[in-house]
């Protein structure tokens, strides 16, 4: 090693030569495939209305320092074919995505429960859910 370099064992995040402890990438974001609650605009209203999210900015505040975007699924291509459809998991045109985010700092398991909350209130407001993330298998 280097004088000056900053020895790592993977554990943690490494963030400006910091380590922070109970924090690692695979839970850095996440994202939600949602169906049944109409448009984006439709989702978050629920979200906001029922379920007692704070829009901040362009964000809902799911939790203290963990963030959902909720968006219009533009990942789906504007023309099919028969083909592709034919392959592509359902979910994946889905009209709506929410992608969750985290701050420097929070750790994994704020992350994951934040993640928890908000299917579970996607689901209660009459969504079908799809998570996508690294660490879907924990939910």
């Amino acid at each position: 090693m280097q004088r000056g370099e900053i020895e790592w064992s993977g554990v943690g995040r490494l963030e400006g030569g910091v380590v922070e402890p109970g924090v690692t990438e695979a839970y850095d974001d996440c994202r939600l495939f949602v169906d049944g609650v109409g448009p984006a605009g439709e989702a978050e209203a629920r979200l906001t209305g029922s379920r007692g999210y704070r829009r901040v900015d362009r964000s809902l505040r799911v939790t203290d320092g963990v963030w959902a975007d909720v968006r219009k699924n533009k990942s789906i291509p504007r023309e099919w074919d028969a083909a592709l459809i034919a392959r592509t998991p359902a979910f994946l045109t889905w009209p709506v995505t929410v992608e969750v985010y985290r701050d420097a700092g929070v750790d994994d398991q704020t992350m994951l429960d934040a993640v928890r909350r908000l299917v579970a209130d996607l689901r209660a407001v009459g969504a079908e859910v799809v998570v996508a993330a690294d660490f879907e298998e924990e939910l």
